[in-house]
């Protein structure tokens, strides 16, 4: 299983790390189970950023311009706006926490191989991503209680140099317990 790393560089909207680590881990599990093999890198990143970040990103790696949902680095960075999540909840009438946990979705399966570059891909995915979802939410709904990870230092605040993409808003680590 791959370790996670959450870090929140926006300020926007708060989100609970603990609470995203709870659904984040059991989907890891079910993405990797999907196909044969299904490798994940061994460390994932998802960092959550402003519409104006996500919008540079982008811009400079994809060459569109404007924000976007999510986008997702093949060595295991899932960078998620949480803007968008929550502007597409009200427009879907659903959950900000549920969009955040389907971009997530949608960031493992590109990491697992999946594409949506064609409708088949395209649909294919978001079937799957629900389906996750859906089998994952009630399970941790279920859980009376949530063990909190303890915060201890990241890499980013270790090192002298974080990537300028992601240093303007301070780093949460969260370990496993």
């Amino acid at each position: 299983m791959p370790s996670l790393e959450l870090l929140n560089r926006q300020r926007k909207k708060r989100v609970d790390l603990d609470e995203f680590r709870v659904f984040a881990e059991p989907a890891m599990v079910k993405v990797t189970e999907l196909r044969t093999p299904a490798r994940l890198p061994e460390e994932i990143n998802v960092i959550f950023v402003s519409d104006a970040r996500i919008a540079g990103i982008h811009r400079d790696f994809l060459s569109v311009d404007g924000p976007t949902d999510v986008i997702t680095f093949l060595h295991g960075e899932i960078v998620i706006s949480v803007e968008t999540a929550e502007r597409q909840a009200k427009q879907l009438s659903t959950s900000f926490r549920r969009e955040l946990r389907i971009y997530f979705v949608h960031g493992l399966l590109h990491l697992a191989g999946f594409d949506d570059m064609t409708d088949k891909g395209f649909a294919n995915m978001a079937d799957t991503q629900e389906q996750i979802v859906d089998e994952i939410e009630p399970k941790i709904r279920s859980w009376s209680t949530v063990r909190k990870p303890r915060s201890v230092p990241s890499v980013y605040e270790r090192m002298s140099c974080a990537n300028p993409y992601f240093s303007d808003v301070g780093t949460e680590r969260l370990a496993r317990v």
